[in-house]
């Protein structure tokens, strides 16, 4: 007769789910109560000082905006989305896979470097129009600019988690006969985690602010389409509702990428408590 089924690891996950609930409301809780005394205090201002809509509209009049479906606001969002994600993903490959060979090939740091660097110092507001004219209106401009932006940060933070490995493992394991292949995959890359991680968090901001700057100049969709449409229209509403859904985004996206670390790297869970060394001040 087999035994009956016992919910004793049922018990236990409910117990572990409603204690990491718990922590979230308590961690959570300050910072949500300030947003929405920001947001009742701007409620109230405006309705009291009797300020025009075009000039501040009030967070209802705004969030309204969201259910009218003019706006196509999914589509809009998930062309901004597109442009992020497809930035993030180009940059991640590159930043981190040329981080690498540039450490183990003194030319290429000599040579590619500068160049990279030289490139970075253009401001991106330049170089905008130029990737209109070569990509398009479309997708693909969008991506390159972003990528332009997100790729320097990867690259160097790449470097700099490279450059704070202890230099005495790495040449022991030469010494034993381990490759470079060898080396990279199992102690370059995941001791560099840790600064990759902090380079996609830093560069959420700066890529959504590029994404947006080049719906701005030249598009025919998304959130910074409907940001221009808006304000083109006197529409301050629309302006609003779509800096709400940016800024909603972009907090969801940075807590991902956090819990998406977390889950990554438990195995350094200890390390984690403190910040990594500072990295030496020359960049190649």
């Amino acid at each position: 007769m087999s035994a009956l089924p016992t919910t004793e690891p049922d018990a236990a996950s409910d117990a572990k789910l409603g204690r990491r609930f718990r922590a979230a409301v308590v961690y959570y809780l300050p910072s949500v109560v300030v947003m929405l005394a920001l947001l009742v205090l701007w409620q109230l201002g405006v309705q009291w000082l009797g300020v025009k809509e075009y000039i501040l509209p009030t967070p209802l009049s705004a969030l309204r905006t969201l259910a009218d479906p003019n706006y196509r606001w999914t589509a809009n969002f998930l062309a901004t989305l597109y442009s992020v994600l497809g930035a993030f993903a180009l940059s991640a490959v590159l930043g981190v896979l040329l981080a690498i060979v540039v450490v183990w090939n003194d030319l290429l740091m000599r040579t590619v470097m500068p160049v990279l660097i030289l490139f970075n110092t253009l401001p991106k507001i330049a170089l905008a129009p130029l990737f209109v004219i070569l990509f398009g209106i479309g997708l693909e401009s969008k991506i390159v600019l972003v990528a332009s932006t997100v790729f320097f940060l990867l690259l160097y933070n790449t470097l700099d988690g490279v450059r704070d490995i202890d230099r005495d493992l790495v040449q022991a394991l030469e010494v034993m006969g381990a490759t470079r292949s060898e080396i990279t995959r199992k102690v370059l890359v995941p001791a560099t985690m840790p600064w990759i991680f902090t380079g996609l968090r830093i560069a959420v901001r700066y890529a959504f602010t590029a994404a947006i700057l080049g719906e701005l100049m030249a598009s025919n969709e998304g959130i910074g389409y409907l940001i221009e449409a808006s304000a083109g229209d006197y529409n301050t509403a629309g302006v609003y509702a779509a800096v709400f859904v940016l800024v909603a985004f972009s907090v969801l996206f940075t807590e991902l990428l956090t819990r998406t670390e977390a889950s990554s790297l438990r195995w350094r869970a200890s390390s984690r408590r403190s910040p990594p060394r500072s990295a030496p001040a020359h960049r190649g």
